[in-house]
């Protein structure tokens, strides 16, 4: 006799836990059991999003200005511990500048240029260190700061490894209310599970323009962040 006792299987892998089932044997009691884990882990990796922007009479002006303070932003970041390939210009722009007065067409009267770039950090106890070295060089917009892993695959090994102990747990009470013992595995099956958007965990400064006077040194902590896995498990019972 066939019989199926399932538990909270996700929509997701509905299709494929009928799949196994149908491929099973009349005689095969079988349980399918999903679970879910949560870890929590110390990032190990920053990454800060910052620019330069600058104005200028006219459009030359302006790009030389930008220019000249995001060089020396950059070699601040490379001073404060970020290597060459880690720091990556992700926007670029010119644009100009207008009055407006009744009557009469716009007219331009400077241009701004912006230049931001993201910075890949992994000694995050540097981060206060680099915002602070570049800012005095000329960064004034800061776009925030994210905190992930440098391997998010591995950063989830412990979340699965908790998720599928929890499907067994589980499986071997339904086996047991049931007179049943658990025997075997037929499938393991990970519907997927990702991180936080943008891989983590961000903390202030959201395109704020930074003032020009001289601040306190930012205090910067980058906690930790969740990491989820979830599993659905097909198991044999007897």
């Amino acid at each position: 006799m066939f019989r199926t006792i399932a538990r909270g299987v996700c929509a997701l892998s509905l299709v494929f836990v009928a799949t196994i089932l149908a491929a099973c044997g009349a005689n095969e009691t079988m349980l399918a059991v999903h679970a879910s884990a949560t870890t929590r882990t110390t990032p190990d990796l920053a990454v800060v999003t910052l620019g330069v922007l600058a104005r200028g009479a006219n459009a030359g002006a302006a790009q030389q200005a930008q220019s000249t303070r995001m060089q020396a932003v950059v070699q601040a970041a490379q001073s404060a511990g970020a290597e060459d390939a880690d720091i990556q210009t992700v926007g670029y722009s010119l644009e100009p500048q207008y009055a407006y007065a009744r009557g009469q067409a716009p007219r331009i009267t400077g241009y701004i240029s912006r230049n931001t770039v993201s910075i890949r950090l992994r000694d995050l106890n540097a981060v206060s260190s680099l915002i602070d070295a570049t800012v005095a060089e000329g960064a004034n917009e800061l776009h925030g700061i994210q905190f992930t892993f440098q391997d998010e695959e591995s950063s989830r090994e412990e979340a699965r490894a908790q998720a599928l102990a929890t499907a067994r747990q589980r499986a071997t009470t339904y086996a047991e209310a049931a007179g049943l013992e658990v025997v075997g595995i037929q499938a393991i099956i990970e519907p997927g599970s990702v991180l936080p958007p943008m891989g983590g965990r961000r903390d202030g400064f959201g395109g704020a323009v930074l003032a020009e006077a001289a601040a306190p040194q930012a205090v910067i902590n980058p906690g930790q962040l969740d990491n989820q896995a979830s599993v659905t498990v097909v198991f044999v019972l007897r």
